[in-house]
């Protein structure tokens, strides 16, 4: 970025007599003394309004004699380091707004940068404001550690005492991206803060904080407190008229029944958000399809789940690979070929999966996948599928610096006959102690 330096008064009186050729005594002329100028120059004093104007006229009076024209002025002299450090923060926070949709690493340079300024130059508004730009950037390339680092550094920097919007609009991405991260409980200790402290928050925020709330109680299986939340949220919804959220809390609604072994109500309320999607957005009904044929599976609906499943299947072909969804769908239909003990096509889907995981950075799903799969070769005992495996369980853990204790247990039992497999394994996860 051009123009980040911030010139103290005393460098700004150096560089004009340096431009102009011209020395102390010159430019204070006979209305203030050439010791004034030189303790400005020397950072001894700060330049005052009175001073600047006399400077401005001075430098006006020389340029008319030796034939300069001057561009200063006395707002120029008397903009201080805060006023400049501002203004380059400000230019800092407007390019990071435009980049942050681009993906060739210029925002990330530009962050760097002005990271860097902010050393110097604490300034806690725009420290704020670069900060969560920052994490909305992550965010949105689903990289939601570095993300939640970002969204964290912004919030530390909010006191908890005054309640304002922008701690709201924090707490609620953080809530967001925490259960991304699959750390569930601090996506609860979110909402909760929010749903306690915000009595005015909006009906919009009010549904999102308890839905990421009932979220977070069904992955913990604390489906009591998930249901409770999911009914606030429901009808909450239905007064809003906001359809693709009224559908996302159904869809919470339909695994909760699911989990607590009512699944002809999972049943109904899926088929209920199939009928409330629409037929174009097939991202969506792909999710419901392969929800809906798990269950039917269950229930022993055997030639519907079939019958959904193939829908399922021919539409896929259709699907834009760049989805957010596409992980889930193959990972579902993997877990659907399982049931059915299909296991070739099985594996195929989870593979499929854990290549979309890796693109899309979705590590709780990512190691999913990578259980999934380490239980079936378990099974067959193939040792060459295993070693490919534990070479991505490596590869994962040490792109995130942490490692999934459950993957690594199941290739240690793997293993346990294997003594120099079993040490490497335990070698790689000291590292993460």
């Amino acid at each position: 970025m051009k123009n980040d330096i911030v010139v103290s008064d005393g460098d700004k009186l150096k560089a004009i007599r340096k431009k102009y050729d011209l020395k102390q005594d010159e430019i204070s002329g006979n209305d203030i003394t050439r010791n004034l100028i030189s303790e400005i120059e020397t950072g001894v004093a700060n330049i005052t309004k009175k001073t600047a104007e006399i400077v401005i006229k001075n430098l006006k009076e020389l340029g008319k004699k030796k034939n300069f024209k001057v561009t200063e002025t006395v707002e120029y002299l008397m903009e201080n380091q805060i006023v400049q450090a501002t203004k380059v923060l400000d230019n800092y926070t407007s390019e990071l707004q435009t980049l942050v949709i681009s993906r060739d690493g210029s925002f990330i340079e530009t962050l760097k940068k002005a990271e860097s300024f902010l050393i110097d130059w604490d300034i806690r508004d725009k420290k704020l404001m670069i900060y969560e730009l920052a994490g909305d950037y992550y965010c949105t390339n689903n990289e939601m550690y570095k993300s939640a680092v970002y969204y964290e550094k912004a919030s530390a920097l909010i006191s908890r005492m005054f309640l304002d919007n922008e701690l709201l609009s924090l707490s609620r991405k953080l809530s967001m991206v925490y259960g991304y991260m699959g750390n569930y409980e601090k996506s609860i200790e979110c909402c909760e803060f929010a749903l306690s402290r915000f009595d005015d928050m909006s009906l919009k925020d009010t549904i999102i904080f308890r839905y990421n709330m009932s979220f977070g109680y069904l992955c913990i299986n604390n489906f009591e407190r998930a249901l409770h939340h999911i009914k606030i949220a429901e009808e909450l919804s239905e007064k809003n008229n906001d359809t693709s959220m009224h559908i996302k809390i159904l869809n919470n609604k339909a695994v909760c029944f699911y989990k607590i072994d009512k699944k002809h109500e999972a049943l109904k309320v899926f088929n209920q958000i199939l009928n409330l999607t629409s037929v174009n957005d097939l991202e969506k009904r792909l999710v419901i399809l392969t929800n809906i044929v798990d269950v039917c599976i269950d229930v022993n609906k055997k030639d519907e789940a079939l019958e959904k499943l193939n829908i399922a299947i021919n539409q896929l072909l259709n699907l834009n690979i760049n989805c957010e969804h596409v992980p889930d769908i193959y990972f579902q239909i993997g877990e659907i070929y399982k049931k059915l003990d299909i296991l070739e096509l099985s594996e195929q889907y989870y593979l499929k999966a854990l290549d979309f995981c890796e693109i899309q950075k979705n590590y709780v799903l990512e190691n999913n996948a990578m259980c999934a799969l380490i239980d079936m070769y378990t099974i067959q005992n193939s040792i060459e599928k295993m070693k490919n495996i534990k070479e991505k369980a490596f590869f994962v853990a040490s792109k995130r610096g942490k490692i999934d204790n459950e993957i690594m247990y199941k290739l240690m039992i793997f293993y346990s006959k294997m003594s120099t497999e079993i040490l490497e394994i335990a070698n790689f996860s000291l590292k993460f102690k």
